[in-house]
């Protein structure tokens, strides 16, 4: 995961002429703009939802794994999770509580993947 995050850095820094600290500043500064998306409506994201807008990303009708195709998506998985595609070829979710155990380690992962960016980011800080 660090590998592929020093890897975006270098296309992003190759496609925008930016480094991750420039980049970064300039989102920070307007970020309804300076996004993948460039489109300013920030209702479809997900870290928005909770604002009482109708989200595209949660829900019954929410975006499958299949993209724009619809795709069988098992019952359990109901659209309550944050990167809940639908996609469990596996069955690993159909229990309750393994899923929630499910939940609270993906947080916990992404917790150190901040982290580590964070540790990717402070050499070019300091240099």
């Amino acid at each position: 995961l660090a590998m592929f995050s020093m890897f975006v850095y270098y296309v992003q820094a190759i496609v925008t002429g930016q480094g991750p600290v420039e980049n970064w500043a300039s989102h920070i500064a307007d970020p309804a703009a300076n996004n993948i998306f460039g489109q300013g409506n920030l209702s479809n994201f997900a870290m928005f939802a909770a604002t009482g807008a109708k989200s595209s990303w949660y829900g019954e009708d929410r975006k499958t794994w299949l993209g724009p195709f619809k795709a069988p998506v098992p019952a359990y998985l109901k659209g309550e999770l944050p990167g809940d595609y639908g996609f469990d070829p596996q069955g690993l979710g159909s229990n309750p509580a393994d899923l929630q155990k499910y939940a609270e380690a993906e947080l916990l992962h992404a917790r150190w993947a901040m982290l580590g960016t964070v540790g990717c980011l402070t050499p070019e800080l300091l240099a």
